[in-house]
């Protein structure tokens, strides 16, 4: 279910000011289609007239062997201030050979004020399929409070028919127009505080004794952020609070900052202690039971911190809530016209930065810095900061300390500094890492005095070496690969609009003057040219090609027909699939459900653990799955999403992975606002094989490992699809 959510949800991306579903009974007509519904993936809809059902208005879908996409979709969006319990999507179904691998039903998914899914449920685990004679049926689920926007529709998976009448959608059984306004609930944590300008703090130099208090300020108050049951209710402004205390802790000795700390404690509410919670029995990731201890506070301020984790946590927390797919959404202010200068705000960039992958990172376990470690250097480094350039380089240090590729920075868009600083311009062409060495991998321009498979040497008359001592340290990724994939990126930007380049050709150094374009002007190609520009062919020696960058709309039926007779398939997936085909492509490739991967899942009752969620089957019974050799080709650029995909495909009987390491950054994407409207994420839930071998930071390994040598580089060869090609051939 997981799996078609992840594709539908590629169709939640817009909707209307308005409140009220639109022509539920179809009887508004707009150039032969039902007015006000949005259609997708199926034959063209027909209307008709059900005499059995008062003579109402029935829209019917199809789907056929040469229908676009896995399923079809007609939905529509409005907006909802309504209050309740449940929402009710009615109405009557006739099927007519649905085939036994899909189903049609209705589904309804609820949207936050942000447009992020929060609930999504359809009717696939009661499946209708065959031919069924018109039928009521009903699909419901919990109304969740922060629904800011409601999606709702008809959808027939697999091929057949299906017809729907007489819809309805209510709240609690009564129509919308009757249902109660929301009433919103105010949090102290939204409400705007007296420090929403300025925290009023202004550091450029921390002692000793300073940078530790600042570094146990933010444990405790990252704690009690996530623990503390009043703080999880959104009843307390913990951002106010910290600037607070800020002043307080920074001048006193250690026993005076715990004192001042418990005394904080204890002016935020009473407790009452839950009879069984946090129970880590079973999870795959979590913080030990009294990890506090490691911080090395007084026994007074360890038993504060005790008596709070002994408490329970409210059912909805105001910081944190899980997406449908599991991941966390987290709710910040992002204070965008805080001014770089304030210290204040500066501090609360790394202290909510740090908890957040301190307690809702399924990966935090692997950075390569103790946690604690990376904490002390960030203080130092923000607060020592003298411009906002140094500043945002600063927290570019600690995102790339956290070894995740999902986890990059994005800064306000209307903020120029790291644009300046990296360069605003670039050499139009594309680098590449090849042997551990920069080298031209793609021109952008026919007349530059460069060639595919030069290899860089200086820029500017400065070694490399020079120019990645300026990009290293806020270079961030999960692993060696694809930390040189980003210098690459970042080599040749500049501020001039010409630059002398030292390169090494066919053994020879030669200098070269080179013009520069605007970066984002960039129109990025691929680094290897592909077997075609389709998204399918067949090659020569009966071997078939599909790429998956250019799958969107592709009939997979039709596809898999042209290619079932072939010796072998390469799956190319060097590069992010245009679409989720995970399982339908996947279902074409095995002869059985086959577990490919697990999740681990954070747990909101107990920020810091993750408990696994139930494997992923792909595939079904299918008699006719292909049988010829499948050689999946990855490289740096395959990425989440992609590499989800080769994890899918790599289990099916004569698959073979050939390629290089790919970029070890899977599972969905949780973003993360920081002060200064600036923006980063983290990898919201842990993905693994099934066998709980993990993929984070480790890549997709291949099984056959072929590496791109700069001799093929410049002679434009593609070395990984030479070798699929010669596995398939063996």
């Amino acid at each position: 279910m997981k799996g078609l959510f992840l594709s539908l949800g590629l169709l939640l991306c817009s909707f209307t000011a308005i409140a009220t579903p639109q022509n539920m009974d179809f009887s508004e007509v707009s150039e032969n289609q039902p007015a006000h519904w949005q259609i997708a993936g199926t034959e063209p809809p027909t209307l008709s007239k059900v005499a059995k059902l008062d003579n109402a208005t029935a829209i019917k879908i199809s789907r056929n062997s040469s229908s676009a996409g896995a399923f079809a979709d007609i939905h529509q969006q409005i907006k909802f201030p309504y209050g309740g319990k449940s929402i009710i999507l009615s109405g009557y179904i006739k099927t007519t050979e649905v085939s036994a691998d899909g189903f049609a039903g209705f589904w309804l998914a609820q949207a936050s004020e942000n447009d992020v899914t929060i609930q999504y449920s359809d009717m696939e685990l009661n499946a209708i399929n065959g031919s069924n004679d018109w039928q009521q049926y009903t699909l419901s689920a919990e109304l969740d409070p922060d629904t800011a926007y409601l999606y709702f529709g008809l959808l027939q998976v697999g091929t057949g028919s299906s017809e729907y009448t007489k819809l309805s959608l209510t709240i609690d059984g009564k129509p919308l127009a009757q249902a109660p306004a929301r009433e919103r609930v105010v949090y102290q944590a939204a409400l705007p505080h007296k420090f929403e300008q300025d925290s009023g703090i202004r550091l450029t130099a921390l002692s000793q004794q300073e940078q530790e208090n600042l570094a146990a300020l933010a444990k405790v108050w990252g704690f009690i952020k996530y623990y503390h049951p009043e703080s999880a209710a959104g009843n307390i402004s913990m951002d106010a609070e910290l600037f607070k205390l800020i002043p307080k802790v920074l001048k006193a000795d250690a026993k005076a900052r715990d004192q001042l700390l418990v005394e904080w404690i204890d002016s935020l509410g009473q407790l009452s202690a839950c009879q069984k919670c946090k129970d880590t029995t079973n999870a795959a990731l979590a913080h030990p039971e009294q990890h506090w201890l490691a911080w090395q506070l007084s026994p007074e301020l360890n038993v504060a911190l005790a008596n709070i984790y002994a408490t329970e946590l409210p059912a909805r927390q105001y910081w944190i809530k899980p997406a449908a797919t599991g991941n966390p959404i987290f709710n910040e202010k992002p204070y965008a016209d805080i001014s770089y200068l304030d210290s204040g705000y500066r501090l609360l960039s790394v202290f909510r930065l740090w908890n957040i992958v301190h307690y809702y990172s399924p990966y935090r376990d692997l950075t390569e810095q103790p946690w604690q470690q990376v904490l002390d250097t960030a203080i130092a480094d923000v607060i020592a900061a003298p411009d906002d350039t140094q500043y945002q380089l600063a927290l570019m240090t600690l995102i790339s300390d956290i070894h995740d590729t999902h986890t990059q920075f994005w800064p306000n868009r209307n903020n120029t500094a790291i644009a300046d600083y990296l360069g605003r311009n670039i050499v139009p062409v594309e680098v590449r890492y090849v042997e551990d060495k920069p080298v031209i991998g793609l021109l952008y321009q026919p007349d530059l005095a460069l060639q595919v498979g030069d290899i860089l040497t200086y820029i500017d008359g400065k070694n490399i070496a020079e120019r990645l001592a300026k990009i290293k340290p806020i270079a961030a990724a999960s692993n060696g690969p694809t930390i040189q994939r980003q210098w690459a990126d970042s080599l040749l930007r500049n501020n001039k609009q010409q630059l002398t380049l030292g390169i090494n050709r066919a053994g020879k150094s030669l200098n070269v003057e080179v013009p520069l374009i605007e970066y984002g002007s960039l129109q990025r190609q691929l680094l290897y040219k592909p077997a075609s520009d389709d998204a399918y062919k067949q090659l020569p020696d009966n071997i078939g090609y599909i790429r998956l960058d250019k799958i969107k709309g592709v009939n997979l039926e039709q596809m898999m027909q042209q290619l079932n007779e072939t010796k072998g398939l390469i799956i190319d997936i060097r590069e992010t699939p245009s679409e989720f085909v995970v399982f339908t492509l996947g279902s074409y490739l095995y002869p059985n459900p086959y577990p490919f991967a697990k999740y681990t899942v954070m747990q909101a009752d107990n920020p810091g653990q993750f408990n696994w969620d139930e494997p992923m089957l792909v595939g079904n019974s299918n008699p006719d799955y292909y049988t010829g050799k499948i050689a999946i080709l990855i490289n740096e650029q395959t990425q989440s999403s992609a590499e989800y995909t080769t994890m899918a495909f790599r289990g099916a009987p004569k698959a073979k992975v050939i390629g290089s390491t790919t970029a070890g950054a899977d599972g969905n994407f949780s973003g993360i606002v920081l002060p200064g409207g600036h923006w980063t994420a983290i990898s919201g839930i842990g993905v693994f094989y099934s066998d709980g071998t993990p993929t984070q930071r480790i890549g997709i390994v291949p099984d056959i490992e072929v590496k791109p040598t700069i001799a093929a580089v410049a002679a434009g060869r593609d070395e990984q699809l030479e070798a699929a090609i010669e596995y398939i051939k063996q």
